[in-house]
């Protein structure tokens, strides 16, 4: 077997164009995972208290106290990799009685075979007036070993910061309930596992000119979502309308291309296809109408099923239909058919509005403005609004820990927080990787390890004019074949970005995944040119820019845009999906009754967080 080619090394050396150090080295270089130990200046007092009286029995005592402190921090002698000493009164006859038994010490007592990197500086005193001499270390041990510690070991932490509220994830949710708090008074911190802010919203400069790119969650509307539509105006944030002018491109699952309306493909299915395609739209549209999406348990068990086992149970069986069952679920949740329960997502088109808002670009649809700085504006303006430093990324949870009515949170990096209330704003499906005490009650643990994240990737392609726009297109494209399962075109004319965004959604996601990134656009691009036809074709594949967010990858989020559940879990236990756990409170878009999966969702499940724990900590608050 070959050795690992990253295998935790420190590397000394010295430059042929420099003079020789002879003792020590001039450069160290660290390889592989290692742990650093940084250690404090150390004297040369005795543990009674006592100081010797010589330059050099203090410098060997100084170096005695040293090895062991690199010791109790799990290193050794062995792993020093540069020293710096504090001589006083420096003069260079005291040299011997400085180098020689430091030297001495380390070779021989200890084994040290490299030349340390050293630096001396001289001082005419040291804090204490007994004090000739003081050293100092900075060690690296290869990978994570450390000796054994035991429990008696005095080991001093530093205490958990204390604040009256913690948020757990800073995306839209989390970002919302958290400027509540802080407008309340409340001291508030959010930790966020990932580098930004702003969850399931990406927004990205074009690198090939001006303007930007959406990534991830992109549009709002005015009417029917103002809770978030209210936060751009707060911050004066310009929207745009989406460009719907032009044809529409459909393609059946038989690869028939039809410029115009989705109904022409029904002129390309047999008419038994054509009569369940009309019976699965219109309960789309009608059924979600009779849930309640506050009352979990008036679900009928009779159709609380699949979303294919209900289809079936209105006699939608066929290839077709089921193919534009697969697209529905798709694009509003990323999952197949299959996967989700019938109840999940009719509740799901019901806190949205209904299908035709869902679905739409209208003025009551869901797809009606654009931010024209992008929806992580929104994130970045909510986050300048906080007290500065309040805001943690890079700061994933491991541990929440409920003691006689606080909560102390503790960090991968093993930063801790002492709080009076928790804010959970982060996806279902990831509360997993947080260690609850207590433990998380049946219905939410039921809840969390069964919801699933979509398969989402969102390409954006970007372009030097709007191609289609001239050729009497929207932009607005959707396929039953795949890869591309629908688009839409995200320009911005005043700054020259022209650009479709393509959708990669549910299991025609999970497979186009496994593609190398180059296999991925070319596979883009060859059915964009296959969808617009052969006279455009170059057009297509003259690009300027390719941006590709696989959501399914993403860390700590590991899908989009929502979690959806099988069948029979909301019915049981959606009314656990927001209930508090002592003082752990619960947000994120999923727990949201109205625009669940949306930033509008994210927004108001902020607030509602939010005002659970201002009411609870100042009663006499009003939000």
């Amino acid at each position: 077997m070959a050795p690992p080619l990253n295998k935790p090394a420190t590397i000394f050396s010295n430059s042929p164009r420099t003079a020789d150090p002879g003792f020590y080295s001039n450069t160290a270089s660290a390889h592989g995972q290692q742990r650093t130990i940084i250690t404090s200046g150390h004297v040369g007092q005795r543990k009674d208290g006592s100081w010797p009286e010589t330059f050099r029995e203090q410098v060997q005592q100084a170096l005695s106290n040293l090895v062991a402190s690199l010791e109790s921090g799990g290193a050794s002698a062995r792993d020093i990799v540069k020293l710096t000493f504090y001589p006083v009164d420096w003069s260079m006859d005291m040299l011997e009685d400085l180098f020689k038994p430091i030297f001495q010490i380390l070779t021989e007592k200890h084994g040290v075979m490299h030349r340390p990197l050293t630096t001396l500086v001289p001082v005419p005193s040291l804090a204490f007036p007994q004090a000739k001499f003081e050293i100092e270390a900075v060690a690296m041990v290869g990978g994570t070993a450390q000796p054994w510690r035991d429990d008696n070991t005095p080991i001093y932490k530093p205490p958990p910061v204390e604040t009256d509220v913690v948020v757990v994830g800073g995306g839209f949710s989390g970002l919302t309930a958290a400027y509540r708090c802080h407008e309340a008074g409340l001291k508030t911190i959010v930790l966020e596992a990932k580098p930004r802010i702003g969850g399931r919203s990406r927004t990205h400069k074009k690198q090939s000119g001006p303007g930007v790119v959406e990534l991830g969650a992109t549009w709002i509307n005015k009417n029917t979502q103002p809770e978030v539509f209210a936060l751009t105006q707060k911050f004066g944030l310009e929207t745009l309308e989406q460009f719907v002018q032009g044809d529409t491109i459909h393609q059946g699952i038989d690869g028939v291309v039809i410029r115009g309306q989705a109904g022409g493909l029904a002129n390309h299915v047999s008419a038994e296809d054509r009569r369940q395609a009309e019976i699965y739209t219109q309960a789309l549209v009608q059924r979600p109408e009779s849930v309640n999406i506050r009352k979990f348990h008036d679900f009928p068990k009779s159709e609380d099923v699949t979303y294919s086992d209900w289809l079936a149970q209105l006699g939608c069986t066929g290839e077709y239909v089921q193919a534009l069952a697969n697209h529905s679920t798709g694009a509003l949740i990323g999952r197949g058919s299959k996967d989700i329960g019938a109840h999940y997502f009719l509740d799901y088109i019901k806190s949205g509005m209904g299908f035709l808002s869902l679905v739409s670009d209208d003025k009551m649809g869901a797809q009606h403005l654009r931010v024209k700085k992008g929806t992580s504006e929104i994130a970045y303006s909510l986050a300048r609004a906080l007290e500065p430093g309040s805001i943690l990324v890079n700061s994933p949870v491991d541990s929440i820990v409920q003691h006689q009515g606080d909560c102390l949170v503790t960090t991968a990096s093993g930063a801790s927080f002492k709080a009076r209330k928790v804010i959970m704003a982060i996806p279902t499906n990831t509360y997993t990787n947080i260690h609850f005490t207590p433990p998380l009650p049946r219905g939410k643990r039921a809840l969390v390890t069964r919801t699933m994240p979509g398969y989402y990737t969102k390409a954006l392609v970007s372009y030097r004019e709007p191609w289609w726009r001239h050729a009497g297109l929207s932009g607005k494209f959707t396929s039953l074949k795949g890869p591309i399962c629908f688009s839409f075109d995200t320009s911005d004319p005043s700054c020259e970005q022209y650009s479709l965004a393509l959708f990669i959604v549910g299991q025609v996601a999970h497979q186009w995944s496994k593609l190398s990134a180059l296999q991925q656009e070319e596979s883009l691009l060859n059915h964009l040119e296959e969808l617009v036809g052969p006279k455009l074709a170059q057009k297509a594949h003259d690009v300027l820019e390719v941006n590709i967010m696989e959501w399914e990858k993403e860390e700590f989020l590991c899908g989009a845009p929502t979690s959806s559940m099988p069948p029979g879990l909301l019915s049981r236990f959606g009314g656990d999906l927001r209930t508090p756990l002592s003082n752990v409170h619960f947000a994120g878009a999923e727990t949201a009754f109205e625009w669940k999966g949306y930033l509008e969702g994210a927004v108001r499940a902020g607030y509602r967080a939010a005002k659970e724990v201002t009411q609870a900590l100042q009663p006499t608050a009003k939000l």
